[in-house]
């Protein structure tokens, strides 16, 4: 495709030093069912030190027919880099894929063809875990890695969206004030989930498109409790400290002492659910620990998933 040529999709990738999974993601893009010069890549990296070059350069030799933009972000945190991806972008969509996914052939074609016929704002679609050799038998039976899925057309909520298997239309993300992912999130993460909230409330409309599906290894360093617990109390922490911004105190006292009440209720019962298999254990746990996020949260607390802490 000619650079002079406007594409009609930017496919917009942050990356942090994973060139085999980066590279079979691109691999992925470059076999589309989705015609070639109808998209763009952008790649952000976000490591200073720009360890992503080689598997770009890589992929322009295997596939010199695809386009891909690559830039450093060299400021550490993902709002950051996923923001630069939005100001490369010059296509009318844009599509939103993480590094350690890969794409099946029709995603593309599908994700748009269905935001034609709803008439979207925002198109989301299936990240299925896939597990490699040596995994856990109770990490695949927590269905902690899994995520919800609807028939195609669905309308859904913002709570229901990730950056993660994603189409939106450019002029959302671009027209956003003061910038499209807050830069608070850079190192705690959920800026995605800030923007669709805020796209939700501006009118937009969010639908599903189940065949528009992407994988994603689950490497065994996630298969442990305390990564579980932790992106749990994380996220909790996160959506609560939001919550408490537009309500009066007595409300979020409230959902903080219920929170710590039924949080050590679950963390008890899932200690009792053991015998069952600590698959059971674990989804009980998670829940527990979504009850002391909001007690984290009235503490204002930041808990950083990206970047040093």
């Amino acid at each position: 495709m000619s650079k002079k040529n406007t594409p009609e999709v930017s496919v917009c990738i942050c990356t942090y030093k994973r060139p085999a999974l980066l590279l079979q993601l691109l691999e992925s893009l470059a076999k589309q069912t989705f015609s070639i010069d109808r998209f763009e890549v952008i790649v952000v990296d976000n490591d200073k030190y720009a360890s992503a070059k080689p598997t770009i350069l890589q992929l322009s030799q295997r596939y010199p027919e695809l386009l891909v933009q690559y830039e450093v972000e060299p400021k550490s945190g993902i709002s950051y880099a996923r923001n630069k991806t939005v100001a490369l972008a010059s296509g009318e969509l844009l599509a939103f894929i993480d590094d350690d996914e890969w794409a099946v052939s029709n995603w593309l074609s599908d994700l748009v063809e269905n935001m034609a016929n709803q008439g979207a704002d925002a198109v989301l679609g299936p990240v299925i875990p896939q597990f490699p050799e040596g995994t856990r038998p109770w990490a695949v039976n927590s269905r902690f890695f899994e995520r919800p899925r609807f028939a195609t057309g669905t309308s859904i909520g913002w709570k229901t969206c990730r950056t993660g298997n994603a189409l939106v239309k450019a002029h959302w993300p671009k027209s956003r004030q003061s910038l499209p992912f807050g830069e608070h999130f850079a190192l705690s993460g959920g800026e995605d989930s800030d923007f669709f909230k805020w796209l939700e409330r501006q009118g937009g409309k969010l639908i599903w498109c189940d065949t528009a599906a992407v994988n994603e290894i689950v490497p065994l360093s996630r298969q442990t409790l305390r990564f579980i617990l932790q992106r749990c109390l994380r996220t909790s922490t996160q959506y609560w400290r939001d919550e408490y911004k537009v309500h009066p105190k007595w409300w979020a006292l409230k959902k903080a002492f219920f929170g710590l009440l039924g949080g050590t209720s679950l963390l008890l019962l899932g200690g009792l659910l053991l015998p069952l298999g600590l698959g059971q254990s674990v989804r009980t746990w998670s829940k527990g620990m979504k009850g002391f996020g909001r007690v984290a949260a009235l503490a204002n607390r930041v808990l950083n998933g990206y970047g040093t802490t």
